[in-house]
This record gives C-alpha cells, structure tokens and sequence, in this order.
C-alpha cells in the first residue's frame, strides 16, 4: 500500500461561483468546487486528476482545512461538494437547511482507519483502547511511556484542531463521550504535520488517518480492551471491521445533486472512483 504525504491547500484554493442553489451541479458550469475534510485532501486530489480524463470540460477545486469548513462552504453556498471524516452534526444540518432550504444529502463513499502513530524506534508496539483513553483524556492516568512497557519519557501528544473531522472522531471513539482532550495536547494544521511530529519527536504519539503512513514513522498496533488481540491499522483489517478506530467518509451535498455535480459523484462511487480510494491506501465503499 503506497502512502505518501499530501499536499496542502488553503481555503483560497476554492474558486468563487455564483450558485443558485449549492450542491446541484450546473450543465452551464466547468469547475466544481469542494471544500473540507483535510483526511480526504489527497484522495480528492486523485479523483480531480483523474476525472480531468472523464470530462475534460469540468475542473474540481478542491480544498482541505477541516470537515467543518466544508460544511461552511455548504451554508454559504460557496462549495457544491463537502468532504468529511465525520458524520455531519445536527446543528450543521440546521444551518444549511435554514441557509438554502434544502437538506444536506450524506454520501458514503470510503472507509478510513485512523492510526495511532509514534517514533519508529519507541519499543512499545501495540496499546489497548483503554489505555489509549488513559493518555489522550483530561485525568486520564497515563503520562509517560514507561507506565505501558516503553522508555522514561513524558508522552508527547499530537493531534488535530477542533475544526477537523479526525478530532471529533478520536474524541468520540477513544475519549468516550464527553471527555475532553488533556489541555496539553498539540493541535497540529494537518493530518501530515501529526506524522511529521511522530517522526522527529522520540516520545511523540498521535492519530491521523492511516493512508498517511510512511516508512519513517512507527504505528501501534490496537486492540478493543485490555488484554485483547491487537490488530494493525491495515486496508484488509478496517475492511473484515478488525481494527477498532473506523470510520466511513463522507460527501455531502445539498440536496440530490444533479448535472455536473451528479455525473461526478456518480464516477466517484463508480468502479474506477473507488479503484482512487484504494490506491490512495483507504478502503472502497463497496
């Protein structure tokens, strides 16, 4: 599974279209617009690049800061397409509803696992959720590697800002509801900037979506509870629901997308769309 760093694109990547009614694609228009998920930026990037040869006529600009700011751009009709590694929240579906009169639409099209990474030499090669929740949750009792077999070394966390889809979900599915980040945990811009910090970081730990591994970092190996098997953060285990920190990824649109924007999202759940979410190191839908 080849995987490789993404490249990062700000907000301003976005082209401005006057739309009438955002999420239903116009014959007329040539670029659409989408905003979002940073997890997703690299395989959006592969779908824009291989869709050029699909329909030359249509160009995909695509942008990735954050699940909630796709769904911004949805709200302010500047976007017709939203990526997110998060389900969208009921106070976002409100305002796009109350913004365009019209319900957001949710596609699934993919699965992601999101690794635990840490430094390639940290001789601690596998955690359970538990003990996961003990290092990442405000009280959680675990601050030093040498309480989970490792070396005397103050664990170094890495994650994301709370615009972030992967934020949300790691809160949910390993702090358990309600529980809060430790306050000293780093908000890194980027989903390749956790690894990054993983790399040059001896006693860094951090999450981020699996399709960023690359052959400098380490990741853990994780199991569901104490004393379980532990299970590698793979396509074959995420896809045979293995590994325990899953998700499916999301597009949404408002309402039913039609025309260009249809056509696209058609290609997109298509064979060869889902042969780009494999080749970008996530999991096809279907």
């Amino acid at each position: 599974m080849k995987m490789k760093f993404p490249i990062l694109l700000s907000a301003a990547s976005l082209v401005a279209l006057s739309l009438s009614s955002c999420g239903r694609g116009s014959d007329a228009g040539t670029t659409i617009n989408v905003a979002g998920s940073d997890t997703m930026l690299q395989v959006g990037l592969s779908w824009a690049d291989a869709y050029k040869q699909v329909d030359p006529d249509v160009a995909v600009s695509i942008a990735g800061e954050g699940s909630s700011t796709g769904f911004k751009a949805l709200i302010d009709s500047t976007a017709q397409i939203a990526h997110s590694s998060r389900a969208i929240k009921d106070s976002e579906a409100e305002k796009i509803k109350a913004a365009t009169g019209t319900d957001a639409v949710e596609h699934i099209v993919g699965w992601d696992g999101i690794a635990v990474y840490m430094h390639k030499d940290n001789p601690v090669k596998s955690l359970s959720l538990p003990q996961l929740k003990e290092i990442w949750a405000e009280g959680g009792s675990i601050s030093n590697w040498n309480q989970v077999g490792g070396a005397d070394a103050e664990i170094k966390r890495f994650g994301r800002s709370n615009s972030s889809g992967t934020y949300g979900y790691f809160q949910k599915a390993v702090l358990g509801s309600g529980n809060e980040y430790k306050a000293d945990t780093a908000a890194s811009p980027g989903s390749s900037a956790v690894v990054e910090s993983c790399v040059t970081t001896p006693s860094a730990i951090g999450y981020s979506g699996m399709s960023y591994k690359i052959d400098e970092v380490g990741w853990l190996l994780i199991s569901s509870e104490d004393g379980g098997e532990p299970v590698e953060p793979t396509i074959e285990n995420v896809k045979a629901k293995k590994y325990p920190i899953a998700r499916p990824l999301y597009i949404y649109t408002v309402g039913e997308p039609t025309g260009k924007t249809k056509e696209y999202l058609d290609w997109i759940k298509s064979d060869a769309g889902q042969a780009v979410v494999a080749e970008q190191g996530f999991v096809p839908y279907k």
